[in-house]
């Protein structure tokens, strides 16, 4: 495949080098002896460590290795393919996971892809999260994909680049989706639908509301046209105070919570939750 990436410094495309990357003013980019490459300019940073830290990095490699989240990324997974099926690729295909955390998705969707029925594309995977210690975990799922520390906010790729765009529970900025998607590139968001995680916010707020639809599909509006949604619910039992933890600190509640709230849920070793998500593909409008 042709180069993807760009340099985070002048904007000139990235080349593979035996070390890492390097672009034609010769601004390089080593690789970390677990595999990945920090694309992230140190005056870019908001934080020392900007992202998750590695406990909360833990909690979610733990959680979702237990399977209680495999129906979300086989629907992912299906509706990645039935992009692929109506795109008209004949030979190579990309797809990037925007906010990849640590890697779970995309390590299961290159699975699933190359145990599927369909004409088998030459498919290239690339994983980007702005927390070095999610992507050095990423690593150990999957060294052979292209695992990045980047920022969504200014994506080390070319314009116009990659075939397909993952956005899984993570924050979105679509103009950055779609300078870098092909014209007919396609958008796949996933995001809590109206009852996700009900039975756990039943316990931290006293009025529990429905999930509001999220905001990108007005905020996509100038650069995507809608193509599908489709929503998955199922009851989850979680069966330890451990499993009930490391949920809650996948969640933003673990930092918006009171410690008195806090409290209740960790006294918790049972706990009966939905799982309610929606999975919408947005297609990059010509012109």
């Amino acid at each position: 495949m042709s180069s993807l990436l760009q340099c985070p410094v002048c904007r000139e495309p990235l080349l593979a080098t035996p070390s890492g990357y390097q672009c034609v003013a010769l601004h390089s980019f080593d690789a970390a002896r677990q595999g990945y490459v920090n694309l992230v300019l140190s005056h870019n940073k908001h934080s020392k460590e900007p992202g998750d830290d590695p406990e909360m990095v833990l909690s979610r490699r733990r959680f979702l290795d237990l399977g209680y989240y495999n129906p979300i990324s086989d629907g992912i997974n299906e509706a990645v393919a039935s992009v692929l099926a109506e795109m008209e690729r004949t030979s190579e295909c990309s797809v990037l996971d925007a906010g990849c955390g640590e890697g779970f998705y995309l390590a299961r969707l290159k699975k699933a892809l190359a145990q599927g029925s369909a004409p088998q594309l030459a498919m290239e995977y690339h994983g980007v999260d702005v927390s070095k210690f999610a992507v050095r975990f990423a690593t150990q799922r999957d060294r052979s994909l292209g695992w990045f520390v980047a920022s969504i906010n200014d994506l080390p790729y070319l314009d116009d680049s990659l075939d397909i765009v993952l956005n899984i529970f993570s924050p979105a900025n679509t103009p950055e989706f779609a300078r870098i998607l092909k014209e007919d590139g396609s958008l796949v968001f996933v995001s809590p639908g109206p009852r996700h995680l009900n039975g756990l916010r039943e316990i931290i707020y006293p009025v529990t509301r429905e999930h509001a639809a999220p905001a990108i599909t007005e905020k996509a509006e100038a650069f995507f046209a809608p193509a599908a949604v489709s929503r998955l619910t199922y009851p989850l039992s979680l069966k330890s105070h451990e499993e009930i933890m490391d949920l809650l600190a996948m969640t933003p509640y673990y930092w918006n919570i009171d410690r008195e709230t806090k409290a209740k849920v960790v006294a918790l070793d049972r706990l009966q939750l939905d799982v309610d998500v929606e999975i919408r593909v947005f297609r990059k409008k010509c012109g």
